[in-house]
């Protein structure tokens, strides 16, 4: 019997988390190639592919144009969109799509994350722990608007509002701090707490 429930919990994991995913790719990708067939079929024809590249002339240029549109798109989304986007706007964005704000922060280096001044990633100083926090605003002078996630997302957790003389903090880079959400807290670098040595 035990047998039989490893082998029923291994075609329901590998179904889940791998057979499902390839499949929503495929599927995905065939609609996309779909879309833009009759793309390729035009330049194809236009230009007199099929001569040198065969019949799979229409399918290669309909995945050229596909790397295409992902390739530029992929640069304005780093370079342009995720750069030049205003806090008010992006607030909105990541109350929406709370995984659009760690895919941001993966990207975008940290010279250029200072730049935008939207949220202060620090470690919170609670009793005798740390915890990652972001200050939201700090625009007040008394106090502190402080967004305490929940590990591995950012899109639970708490808001909490702080005495900026109440408030102990280290400062940390938006790096370390999105990669221990990820990693639940493995790999935060020892340097961050020589003084607490």
């Amino acid at each position: 019997m035990i047998k039989y429930k490893s082998i029923f919990r291994y075609v329901v994991t590998g179904t889940l988390f791998v057979v499902v995913p390839i499949l929503i790719i495929i599927v995905l990708f065939g609609k996309a190639l779909g879309i833009l067939m009759p793309l390729g079929h035009t330049l194809t024809e236009k230009f007199h592919l099929t001569s040198f590249l065969g019949p799979a002339a229409v399918i290669l240029v309909s995945c050229l144009i596909l790397f295409i549109i992902s390739l530029v798109c992929g640069y304005f989304v780093v370079n342009g969109f995720l750069k030049q986007w205003s806090n008010k706007y992006e607030a909105t964005l990541f109350y929406h799509f709370p995984s659009f704000q760690m895919m941001k922060y993966r990207f975008i280096e940290e010279a250029d994350y200072k730049k935008q001044n939207f949220w202060q990633p620090i470690l919170l100083k609670e009793d005798n722990a740390f915890r990652i926090a972001f200050i939201t605003d700090n625009s007040q002078p008394n106090f502190f608007s402080i967004y305490v996630p929940d590990a591995p997302k950012m899109d639970a957790g708490e808001v909490r509002y702080m005495l900026v003389s109440d408030c102990e903090y280290i400062p940390i880079t938006m790096k370390q701090a999105m990669n221990g959400l990820r990693n639940f807290g493995k790999g935060m670098e020892s340097e961050v707490f020589k003084e607490y040595k």
